[in-house]
């Protein structure tokens, strides 16, 4: 724990308690067990979110919003009509974060016209999908650090594992769930048959 800790600490002048409270003040709760395809979803929907700048840190339950402009993903206080002159990029989604510190998502019912964002998407979930397609164990793949994130991002994304590690231990068990690898889950996606961007949503 200690060294993920201190893998954790900043650029933004906090010292190592200040990253230790902000990771308590992340931990998830409220973590159930999931069907493959959702956990695999929850884990895709949560990894597009966490890749977007944003400067603030995400409070559960509470609504933001979603943008892609300049190729680039962007997560907003402001909703969509309450910009004036200046424009944010295609809106995508509200997405809010959940007590389990993954996010879900309400798509723009228009997203899907936008050539540039699909394609982002699709890349995305491809790049996604190759990374877990592979006999290594699942668990770790999870992002409990990712030195690319800036600090609030590496919250989430930490937390985001934590959570992810918990629900596969709840329904597998301890042994079971640290040596699973992602190719069973990619499987039973694929019988699925439904995109990991339409799995991942809740509401």
């Amino acid at each position: 724990m200690t060294q993920q800790i201190q893998k954790v600490s900043n650029p933004q002048g906090k010292g190592v308690v200040g990253v230790i409270e902000d990771l308590r003040a992340c931990a998830p709760s409220q973590v159930q067990a999931k069907a493959s395809h959702q956990w695999l979803a929850d884990y895709f929907t949560s990894t597009l979110v966490l890749g977007a700048k944003y400067g603030f840190k995400p409070v559960v339950g509470r609504d933001y919003y979603l943008y892609f402009k300049d190729q680039e993903w962007k997560l907003s206080l402001i909703e969509p009509q309450a910009w004036r002159s200046y424009n944010p990029g295609i809106y995508f989604a509200e997405c809010v974060l959940n007590k389990d510190m993954s996010w879900s998502l309400a798509l723009s019912s228009d997203w899907q016209k936008h050539p540039k964002v699909v394609k982002a998407v699709n890349d995305l979930e491809q790049a996604f999908i190759q990374c877990i397609s592979d006999e290594k164990p699942l668990v770790e793949k999870l992002p409990f650090f990712k030195q690319h994130l800036s600090y609030y991002q590496r919250l989430g994304a930490n937390a985001l594992a934590r959570s992810l590690k918990q629900s596969l231990e709840i329904k597998l068990g301890k042994e079971k769930s640290l040596s699973l690898a992602g190719t069973a889950l990619v499987a039973e996606l694929a019988s699925v048959n439904k995109p990991l961007l339409e799995a991942s949503i809740k509401y």
